[in-house]
């Protein structure tokens, strides 16, 4: 008895061993690539590298961002999104990705061919107008553009940018018009701005603190659900009595391909999320004006469906063309 007692022990030993040789070890077991439709060093390349070091600490893998450019961020997306549905390829990318599906034709469906992760931060927005402008308010503001139809310029990166849809979304919503100087990125937009080519533009805080502080640019509102800490007086624009014309603001959020395993979509939420929570992290966000968002994918994603409809509105409607 004694030794078939023994041999069963051994036997359920043997068997347990092997079922757990034979389960699958947690996610990740490997280097996880991160593809950025953007170059090095712009907003969502310091998320996607700041996200990704903290991540390869607590999951134990290198997490390695690539950076693949091309026609306004779709080329880097159709990478990562018709990578194999497995963890180990994901995209970070940012509000343009919304933008993008009204403009160009692309290999996949933005809405339906991805599972969204995590909103991951929001850039402050704000309606920044030239220092001498005779209006001082976004209500001020928009009543000059009522009272003065023709008069009104505003600058942006580009044409078929998120700042041109976003600036033209608001336009609509507010019934004025303006006419758009598009420029070779925010940097130039800016300068057009301080220098008073234009009269206003709806920039990242952060890209217009420097004129700001300088005295050449003035903030009217915040596009956001919520002021600035560095400044408690500004308003928001539904504070300003034009809550219709509040941005959903310049996100930077992760995505991996359709199908991707619900256990790794999981991991990667839980992860993010408690890092967005992490001080160290909420203070580096804080510099550079970006607020942690989290959350679940559900919600991101009914957040990117909405806004590819909403700005694929104002695409159509005003027929904003990509350059």
């Amino acid at each position: 008895m004694k030794i078939l007692t023994s041999a069963f022990i051994a036997a359920a030993a043997f068997a347990s061993c092997s079922a757990l040789a034979q389960a699958p070890r947690a996610y990740p077991t490997k280097p996880v690539r991160i593809i950025v439709p953007f170059a090095a060093g712009g907003p969502t390349d310091y998320i996607a590298r700041l996200v990704a070091e903290k991540l390869a600490t607590a999951l134990g893998q290198p997490f390695i961002v690539e950076n693949r450019l091309g026609a306004g961020g779709v080329v880097g997306a159709e990478a990562a999104l018709r990578s194999p549905p497995d963890g180990y390829t994901l995209l970070v990318a940012s509000a343009s990705y919304a933008v993008n599906p009204a403009l160009m034709k692309m290999s996949f469906d933005a809405a339906n061919d991805v599972q969204p992760v995590i909103n991951m931060v929001v850039g402050s927005t704000v309606f920044a107008a030239h220092a001498g402008t005779p209006f001082n308010t976004l209500g001020e503001m928009v009543a000059y553009a009522k009272a003065n139809p023709g008069k009104l310029n505003y600058a942006t990166q580009g044409a078929g940018s998120i700042t041109h849809v976003t600036t033209e979304a608001f336009l609509a919503a507010t019934g004025i018009t303006a006419t758009h100087i598009p420029y070779k990125g925010i940097g130039p937009a800016l300068t057009a701005l301080a220098s008073g080519e234009v009269q206003f533009v709806l920039p990242d805080y952060g890209a217009a603190r420097a004129l700001v502080t300088a005295g050449k640019v003035k903030i009217l509102a915040v596009a956001g659900n919520r002021r600035l800490a560095e400044l408690p007086n500004v308003p928001t624009a539904a504070e300003a009595g034009f809550p219709q014309t509040a941005s959903s603001g310049s996100w930077q959020g992760m995505f991996a391909p359709k199908n991707t395993p619900p256990e790794v979509v999981d991991t990667l939420n839980r992860e993010i999320n408690r890092i967005l929570r992490n001080k160290e992290v909420v203070e580096q966000l804080g510099a550079r004006y970006a607020e942690p968002v989290g959350g679940t994918p559900d919600a991101f994603g009914a957040q990117v469906k909405a806004d590819i409809a909403r700005f694929g509105t104002v695409v159509r409607t005003v027929g904003i063309k990509a350059e």
